[in-house]
């Protein structure tokens, strides 16, 4: 599956009626599934998240799509039934908090997550918290908010680099350039310093990485979060 890593001038997802458009046998497994997985992990939470149908980016630069709105149980058994596909892919923001050294600095998702182990920068799910009084999804506005969640970081700090989207099969990462003048040295410590007060933190831990080498030897690594390191070590893509 060839990943493509396409640069954005803006965004316009809205909101639509309606649940994301399972097939009628994966919807109706959803409750055995659910239970199966809080079993495995207590920690889950059965929360409401949204998906976005045949997101595009057109001739302008614009990201374009319809947002739904379902439960984090569909979206898990969607995802544990492998991405079936029904239109709905799994688009979430991503902050590239990149040092004044050039590292780009990643979360290593805690145990008690849906994600434990995987390295990704700090970001989430779209959540109905993100959808205006006009129905537009504020992704920009996810991430910073996601920014200061996991790291304590706030994108008021940085200099706004590149805007991306990373199309990956069921994944579309939302990808925003965020210029710190720090070095890794120290937004390592100041990270690691504020999830040391989180109370229910979703961080195990922060690593620095410039190549991809680095990245593969950090944990569990997505594809497009590979190629985006790939293509950031060649300067094929910029920041």
């Amino acid at each position: 599956m060839t990943i493509r890593i396409v640069p954005l001038s803006g965004i316009d997802i809205r909101l639509a009626p309606g649940p994301w458009p399972l097939p009628p046998e994966l919807r109706a497994a959803v409750p055995q599934r659910w239970a199966e997985m809080v079993a495995d992990n207590p920690h889950l939470w059965d929360g409401r998240v949204l998906g976005v149908m045949h997101p595009r980016v057109d001739e302008d630069g614009v990201l374009r799509g319809r947002a739904h709105e379902d439960a984090f149980s569909t979206f898990m058994t969607w995802r544990g039934a492998g991405f079936p596909d029904c239109g709905i892919t799994n688009l979430f923001g991503s902050a590239l908090i990149v040092s004044n050294d050039g590292a780009i600095i990643l979360g290593v998702m805690g145990a008690d997550t849906a994600n434990a182990g995987r390295v990704y920068p700090p970001g989430g799910s779209l959540e109905p918290r993100d959808v205006g009084p006009d129905e537009q999804v504020d992704v920009l506005g996810s991430i910073a908010v996601e920014l200061t969640e996991e790291t304590g970081l706030d994108i008021a700090e940085a200099r706004v680099g590149a805007l991306l989207a990373i199309f990956d099969g069921p994944r579309v990462s939302v990808a925003q350039g965020l210029h710190f003048p720090q070095s890794a040295e120290v937004l390592l410590a100041r990270i690691r310093e504020n999830l040391d007060t989180q109370e229910h933190r979703e961080l195990a831990d922060v690593v620095a990485v410039r190549t991809l080498a680095e990245l593969e030897a950090a944990g569990e690594v997505l594809p497009y979060i590979g190629a985006l390191l790939s293509a950031y070590e060649e300067r094929r893509v910029s920041l």
